[in-house]
């Protein structure tokens, strides 16, 4: 299989959104085989890029994991009137001890700053990338820098909709619990919720170290015994809608209450639709 890069347009408004793209940047490309169009290989791709005045120059690295090879190129280009990166790269090296050229390609790239990656497609529609910032420089004498099974967990994390690593924290700090209802003496979770407790499961899977606890709460009508069944059950019903959902069961632990933590009065309407009611914390 040929390696996919030679010129590289990045399609980028760095005036809209005011990014500092210089650095290293690491991800995964997928290319179909000429001879199969079927067939779907991926790999680790690297772009280390210094960004000053407008012009661009660096490194880049595309490791081919099925033929054990990886190439080197030197990245040169500007930045556009239009926002937009022009790279052209040079092979400066082939690690492989069956050198195979490498065909011209165009990919475009637009940046997603809410999730901070960079999406790419190549102009003809055989390859598409997805990177995300790197900590380390890239290497030109190192046979693997990251570990294909790796490789296989960040495809994972794309098909779950998380955002890159570095937005993570950010988008954990700006999360905000907030309780969800229920009708009286239900179990059963209103339709209502369910973007906010997917968004919540989206929050959990980004973090290797989070687990979250779900709390049941009823109101005080019927007997203690009761109220402690039925905020079980509201707990549980959490519990297997976030495994539906593809949060392992480790990840989730339950707490119920019964009527002993009302946050609202129990003598009117309105505070005890407050109090049908389950709690979240990240623990």
């Amino acid at each position: 299989m040929k390696a996919p890069f030679l010129l590289l347009f990045l399609l980028i408004n760095i005036a809209s959104h005011g990014q500092k793209l210089s650095g290293t940047w690491q991800g995964a490309c997928s290319t179909t085989d000429a001879s199969n169009p079927i067939l779907i290989s991926t790999s680790w791709i690297y772009l280390d890029m210094s960004i000053v005045k407008g012009m661009i120059d660096g490194k880049m690295r595309h490791e081919n994991s099925l033929e054990g090879q990886y190439y080197i190129y030197d990245i040169v280009g500007k930045v556009l009137e239009n926002g937009h990166l022009e790279i052209n790269e040079t092979r400066i090296g082939l690690k492989s001890k069956n050198a195979v050229p490498a065909d011209k390609q165009q990919f475009d790239f637009e940046y997603d700053p809410k999730k901070a990656y960079l999406f790419g497609k190549s102009k003809d529609g055989k390859s598409t990338l997805t990177l995300y910032r790197a900590a380390f420089n890239i290497s030109e004498n190192t046979a693997s820098i990251l570990p294909i099974n790796q490789l296989a967990k960040f495809q994972q994390d794309l098909a779950d909709g998380l955002s890159s690593p570095e937005k993570r924290l950010e988008e954990l700090r700006a999360f905000k619990f907030e309780p969800i209802y229920f009708e009286y003496d239900k179990d059963i979770i209103q339709a209502q919720y369910e973007s906010y407790l997917i968004e919540m499961v989206r929050m959990v899977k980004s973090h290797s170290d989070l687990r979250i606890l779900i709390t049941g709460h009823t109101d005080s009508d019927g007997s203690e015994a009761y109220n402690i069944n039925l905020s079980k059950r509201r707990a549980a019903s959490l519990e297997r809608f976030f495994e539906a959902h593809g949060l392992q069961k480790s990840r989730v632990e339950i707490d119920f209450k019964g009527e002993n933590e009302p946050i609202d009065r129990n003598d009117t309407n309105l505070g005890k639709q407050k109090n049908r009611r389950v709690d979240f914390r990240f623990i």
